[in-house]
């Protein structure tokens, strides 16, 4: 089976380098058929330790690397292009460039992940069981945000990508929306799981739909909560829990948020049709024990896919492929995880995964080239390496050797066409 194998990179790593430098280093010296395109993207500021440009970047937020077709966008949300690429399309030079080579192109795509739409719209953002407004996160349930993901998945599909990696299309957690966030009281993991559930109108119509008692259910998240807000709640302690009753509530609660989430990932998969575009569907879940309280490594992945509302045989119904984000630091804690894809998935379903030969993830060439193999031994069928942008150059030797002991070594390189950047 052959495996496909990508870099992600960000707009500005093609502006700064040059969009056939980047290639080079992919394909000849990293060995890599594909590449990752950031076609939109979020707030952040990142170290570039290669770019010629900058050493500490902060991204403009939440905008296209590609031209949008504004005519789809009758939500009446719609993407931002990004300042820098000025009157280029960045997503189709990319293409033409890598197509030459024999190179795939994926459109990496964050969808719900959006402080500035939010900001436009604050009617269509996530709000928690006080109604507070969550201004970085677009509501998954909001009948305008789901049009959104469908005009968005639609306009991209027209370029002659390989896939659409969908990264945010679903619930997010209280943690890493905003910058400079700040807990300065003891919130315990199970009030930030609380805290991050919607009560918005849309999200309480889903659960009302699927039986839930939800405002029963708001109560008595609401009364759960005011000890902590008393000040009541000490370091270490757990909140103090559901009764009973809610807690069957809570259950049907996620049940309806899953059912948002997987019919929302069907409806994209529909608005790419009649492209070929393959839908790639990115479970954050491997990546929560960074930024999730209360969550670690060790615990079972599919536990915060669901509390993100992701019921992962749903969505992988929905969808073409998961891509699992192996953001763990040792081969063994990979293997584990993996292994519960595998039995959540079933022996049918198609997966690729994402690693970072980066802190805190991984500290030697071993260390990678001991979780690649874990990887191509799992039968995935892709693996993508998070990121160039972020990464010393020597790290692409380190996937290339990684690959080729692991038994899938990449065909010797095309001849690069000399063209200007």
């Amino acid at each position: 089976m052959t495996v496909q194998s990508t870099a992600f990179v960000f707009g500005t790593d093609l502006l700064g380098e040059g969009c056939d430098a980047v290639l080079d280093n992919l394909q000849h010296r990293g060995g890599m058929d594909g590449v990752a395109l950031c076609a939109t993207y979020h707030d952040a500021r990142d170290v570039f330790p290669h770019n010629p440009k900058f050493h500490v970047y902060r991204h403009q937020g939440d905008i296209a690397w590609f031209n949008p077709e504004l005519s789809r966008y009758r939500s009446g949300l719609i993407p931002r292009k990004a300042d820098a690429a000025g009157d280029v399309d960045v997503l189709s030079e990319l293409c033409q460039r890598a197509g030459r080579r024999g190179m795939a192109v994926d459109a990496w795509t964050i969808f719900l992940h959006n402080s500035v739409l939010g900001a436009e719209h604050p009617d269509c953002v996530t709000r928690n069981v006080y109604g507070d407004p969550y201004l970085s996160d677009l509501c998954p349930a909001n009948p305008r945000v789901r049009a959104y993901c469908r005009e968005l998945a639609g306009d991209l599909s027209r370029y002659p990508v390989r896939r659409l990696l969908a990264e945010s299309l679903h619930y997010r957690p209280l943690e890493h929306g905003e910058h400079h966030e700040r807990y300065l009281i003891h919130l315990p993991a199970q009030a930030r799981t609380l805290l991050s559930l919607c009560f918005c109108p849309h999200c309480r119509e889903a659960g009302e739909r699927c039986g839930v008692q939800v405002e029963g259910l708001a109560s008595a998240v609401r009364n759960a909560l005011e000890p902590i807000w008393q000040g009541q709640v000490s370091a270490g302690d757990s909140a103090p829990p559901l009764p009973v009753a809610a807690q069957a509530e809570l259950a049907g609660y996620l049940d309806a948020r899953a059912a948002v989430v997987a019919s929302l990932v069907a409806q994209v998969r529909d608005a790419m049709q009649p492209s070929a575009v393959q839908l790639s569907f990115i479970d954050h879940a491997g990546a929560m024990s960074h930024v999730m309280a209360g969550t670690s490594a060790d615990d079972e992945v599919t536990a915060s896919s669901r509390k993100l509302g992701i019921a992962l045989p749903a969505v992988a119904a929905a969808c073409d492929e998961i891509c699992v984000l192996g953001y763990v630091d040792t081969r063994e804690r990979l293997q584990a995880q993996l292994a519960s894809y595998a039995r959540v998935l079933g022996p049918d379903a198609k997966f690729s995964v994402a690693l970072r030969p980066l802190l805190p993830d991984c500290r030697s060439e071993e260390n990678l080239g001991e979780k690649v193999a874990a990887v191509l031994d799992s039968g995935a069928t892709g693996i993508a390496f998070y990121h160039y942008a972020m990464m010393p150059l020597n790290r692409l030797d380190w996937i290339r050797h990684a690959m080729a002991l692991a038994g899938a070594a990449p065909p010797a390189p095309a001849v690069a066409t000399k063209e200007s950047s």
